[in-house]
């Protein structure tokens, strides 16, 4: 990959005060190349990546040519106590830039996916390195042979322009105006407006789910999402704040 192919989001980086982007070939996992890098809002994009982990370190191996493969990280201050809402976040920055590239019925999955109707088009880890956030997105924009995940689905397939130049830019933009907005409000997501952006397109709320914690499984209807973050989810016992767990919506 030629960082030469990426004037439009190198000039975006420009214009907000971030570094400029760093583009590699081919990489084992973009995540793990940014830990212990100083710097709030470098970018590192990789045309290939080998050895990505998704959440619950479930893998995510990108294919030249399919999408978009990157990491940003993020300076949290000490005002931000919810971290949970840092992957939702960056949700929601993917959607909107996948909904103005043209892409219909396009939501967020709690915690960490974007969808398009019933197809995964993106997914998003956050790492904490430090006092930074690194936020790694994994976005399909084409297949060039067959899926790699019979859910996936691509912007092209859905309707959407896969220009990787705009999209991450388009990404990138959306990403440092809700972090700012975030931040301003010292990681309160209401006051922000991120919890109206989130819940009002988040296809896991209202719907029965199945949770998977380490010690057990259970099921019960997505509620809502607190202060933290975390999905509220409500079965026979009461209300219960559920954060690190495998959430599945029933069929």
């Amino acid at each position: 990959m030629n960082s030469d192919l990426y004037t439009a989001v190198t000039d975006v980086c420009a214009r907000i005060g971030w570094p400029m982007p760093q583009v590699v070939e081919r990489t084992g996992s973009t995540n793990a190349d940014l830990v212990g890098v100083a710097g709030h809002g470098q970018l590192l994009v990789a045309l290939e990546q080998t050895a990505g982990r998704g959440r619950l370190d479930r893998s995510w191996i990108s294919r030249p040519g399919d999408g978009l493969t990157f990491s940003v990280r993020l300076d949290v201050p000490a005002t931000v106590q919810a971290w949970g809402w840092i992957p939702l976040l960056a949700g929601v920055a993917v959607a909107d830039a996948v909904r103005a590239a043209g892409v219909n019925d396009v939501g967020v999955k709690w915690p960490n996916d974007v969808v398009a109707g019933v197809g995964k088009l993106a997914g998003i880890l956050s790492v904490r390195d430090e006092a930074s956030a690194i936020v790694g997105i994994g976005l399909n924009l084409r297949f060039a042979g067959a899926r790699p995940d019979p859910e996936a689905v691509s912007v092209a397939q859905a309707g959407g322009d896969p220009d990787p130049d705009r999209m991450l830019a388009a990404v990138v933009s959306n990403l440092h105006g809700w972090w700012t907005r975030f931040v301003e409000a010292a990681g309160d997501a209401h006051r922000c407006g991120l919890h109206t952006a989130y819940t009002g397109q988040c296809v896991t709320l209202d719907q029965e789910v199945d949770v998977v914690e380490t010690d057990r499984q259970w099921r019960g209807t997505a509620q809502g999402i607190d202060a933290q973050g975390r999905l509220l989810v409500r079965d026979d016992a009461g209300m219960h704040a559920v954060s690190a767990a495998d959430v599945s919506l029933r069929a």
